[in-house]
């Protein structure tokens, strides 16, 4: 069906700067680089840069072309340009831009030395390289140089961060503020004037004009569109909604939503029982998104990869409706994998980590509730440090940032941590230990208000990410309280999962750091702080042994059968060797069962080639099938458990279970007896014998 006309973000002339945001997982970098495709088509006049800041980028691999850190011309189109932007050299270069003036900055404002203050801004510049990388799109589009910046962001959870950001760094600068106040007061003081202005009154004065330069821009009516995408499940509606309040408090303008891989086809009792499932998730996103025009792209039969298919994927969108599958070849037949999942029952913790969208939520809970039933007088914890948690919506129960039962499964624990408050409360206790600190420190003849205010808010100026360590602090806290037997975690997508598993070494150096400062300048009357650090250094230390311990740690890749899910895993394993974390295990999700459904065997001959590339992995793998609806609860979390873990069962039982197809995963009618009736069952055995 034809729509009456484009959306907003493809119609809009006087558009500069576009950001698609959404749940991992859901299209996001297709429907930029489809967008972009299309604007840049529209009129070869206007000239369209499209960056990606998500750790993990994907836009080479979309355009199937060499992109990275510099800003690079889309092939055969000469006013297309994109860019994967390399946040943390942009740190990098602004600590060497301005390292002088910081300095200068907290050696007039503080008691520590140049030397000091060299060490400390070196590990402690909070979401400075997030910020840095706005700050670069905000340059572009004010100098002219792209009619159009379109944004492929992070997974949600880190969205909302970049979008928070001026307000976060609006508090550190005003701490930097603070100390240079104090330096003009001082200097007032002695010689009887206000001191002349200086490079530091202009530093501060640019990163100010900066921050309300971005604010500007992310507010701007008329110039700035934010897109959320998603998809038709129960768990991404709920997602969305939270983004989507997210940009009304923040006041970025935004108007439409695009609800991506919608079935409209249903050959099929599979097919058939996902459109039904959509069908209902649509109207409750009609209810609850009643304000925002939803656009309608149907699922394609083969993934979104080159410029072709991007380009039909554009018309999909545009059109609502989806191209004719092409006529498969056969292929031949998928042998359906089991893992190994030998080391389960002796790992305390387990990790699950991957692409977003790829099921690593599903996956994880997975897992956890086998481990329940498998061990039953064991106590499990599965728990979350994503920003944009998922277990509750996969139970159906609420869980939040407490330890909460499982209901109906015994030994089954579930926590979604709340990282910003074990920071904020973190925060707390150093505040303390530092009042103490400065009334033994400063005296009553120095203890001015300014330098008390000064040195109570340099704990602001905490190593990003902070945050996050403070939540797996909290589970090796449980681990050694020894309350649960096993951990399984549940990660952020693979770029900020990586970032994390990364912090144990950052955030030592920091804590080292720290208290050298302390007992430098403590002179003996440090109180409780040293303990304080210490206790959190001892923290950062167990999580580095457990994580690098092979006996105590695992970590399993989520993977599913598509080019750029493949790609990912290449770089997540290569990553993982180099930080010494074991991977012996990957779950491939979502691989599509036999069938004569002509779109679910288009889909699965383009799969075959992608299973084929996963097998060369040096890992034991496993086969999911996809399956008709989304999985939730957990009676739909047991029959994955099936799928992936009876051959586990088999092996420990020892009691090998008879299978009609050994040689293929379950096929479409074991899945759609779940849901669809035997009717439609014994019709598409039919239909396959034909």
């Amino acid at each position: 069906m034809k729509r009456e006309g484009l959306p907003t973000f493809l119609s809009n002339a006087h558009l500069k700067c576009l950001l698609f945001g959404g749940k991992g997982g859901v299209g996001k970098t297709t429907v930029a680089a489809a967008s972009a495709m299309y604007l840049a088509n529209q009129s070869s006049k206007r000239r369209i840069l499209l960056v990606s800041t998500d750790p993990a980028h994907s836009l080479s691999d979309s355009f199937e072309q060499p992109i990275g850190d510099t800003i690079t011309s889309i092939e055969d189109f000469p006013n297309l340009c994109a860019l994967e932007m390399d946040a943390p050299r942009r740190q990098m270069q602004f600590q060497a831009q301005y390292g002088e003036e910081l300095e200068d900055l907290c050696y007039r404002g503080t008691l520590l030395d140049r030397e000091d203050l060299r060490q400390l801004f070196a590990l402690s510049m909070p979401g400075i390289d997030e910020m840095m990388a706005i700050m670069e799109i905000v340059d572009i589009v004010e100098r002219g140089e792209y009619d159009c910046v379109i944004l492929d962001t992070a997974p949600m959870g880190h969205t909302i961060k970049l979008l928070e950001l001026p307000d976060h760094m609006g508090q550190w600068l005003n701490v930097l503020q603070l100390m240079q106040q104090r330096y003009h007061y001082v200097v007032k003081q002695l010689v009887r004037r206000s001191p002349k202005k200086d490079k530091v009154d202009a530093f501060l004065a640019k990163q100010f004009q900066d921050i309300n330069r971005v604010r500007s821009l992310l507010t701007a009516k008329m110039a700035t569109e934010f897109v959320p995408v998603m998809i038709p499940e129960e768990m991404v509606i709920g997602e969305t909604q939270r983004l989507v309040n997210v940009l009304q408090r923040l006041q970025v303008p935004m108007r439409t939503i695009v609800v991506n891989q919608v079935v409209t086809d249903a050959e099929c009792p599979l097919c058939k029982s996902r459109w039904k499932a959509q069908r209902e998730c649509y109207t409750e996103m009609k209810h609850r998104l009643l304000s925002y025009e939803l656009i309608r792209v149907p699922l394609l039969p083969w993934e979104v990869c080159g410029q072709e298919r991007l380009r039909r994927f554009a018309q999909a969108m545009i059109r609502g409706k989806a191209p004719e599958p092409p006529l498969s070849e056969p292929t031949t037949v998928l042998s359906s994998q089991k893992g190994d999942w030998h080391w389960l029952p002796q790992t305390e913790l387990i990790l699950f980590g991957g692409k977003g969208g790829v099921g690593k939520t599903t996956v994880a809970a997975t897992t956890a509730l086998h481990l329940s039933n498998l061990m039953e007088e064991k106590r499990i914890l599965l728990f979350s440090t994503d920003p944009a948690h998922s277990l509750s919506d996969v139970f159906h129960q609420e869980i939040g940032d407490r330890v909460t039962p499982i209901l109906g499964v015994k030994g089954l624990f579930a926590l979604e941590i709340d990282a910003p408050r074990l920071l904020e409360e973190f925060k707390d206790q150093f505040q303390e230990a530092i009042d103490k600190l400065l009334n033994s420190t400063l005296g009553s003849g120095a203890d001015a208000p300014l330098d008390r205010v000064i040195m109570e808010r340099l704990i602001n100026v905490t190593p990003p990410g902070l945050d996050e360590l403070m939540a797996l602090m909290k589970i090796m806290d449980l681990m050694e309280e020894g309350q649960f037997d096993h951990h399984i975690l549940d990660m952020a997508s693979t770029g900020h999962a990586l970032r994390f598993l990364e912090l144990p070494d950052i955030v030592a150096e920091w804590l080292k750091t720290a208290l050298r400062l302390i007992a430098k300048y403590g002179r003996g009357r440090t109180g409780n702080i040293t303990e304080v650090l210490l206790q959190r250094s001892r923290g950062v230390r167990l999580i580095g042994n457990v994580l690098r311990n092979p006996q105590r740690c695992q970590f399993v890749c989520v993977t599913i059968p598509e080019a750029m899910a493949v790609v990912e895993a290449q770089r997540l394993m290569e990553r993982l060797a180099r930080l010494r974390i074991s991977c012996l295990e990957m779950v491939v999700n979502m691989v599509v069962p036999a069938t004569q459904c002509r779109f679910c065997a288009a889909k699965r001959w383009e799969q075959q080639r992608y299973l084929e590339k996963l097998a060369r992995f040096d890992l034991a793998i496993t086969h999911v099938p996809v399956f008709p609806q989304e999985i939730a609860g957990v009676q739909g979390l047991g029959r994955v458990a099936e799928a992936i873990f009876d051959a586990m069962n088999d092996r420990m039982n020892e009691r090998p279970r008879e299978r009609a197809d050994t040689d293929s995963p379950i096929g479409v009618q074991e899945i759609a007896l779940c849901s669809t009736g035997q009717e439609e069952v014994q019709s598409g055995k039919a239909r396959e014998g034909a």
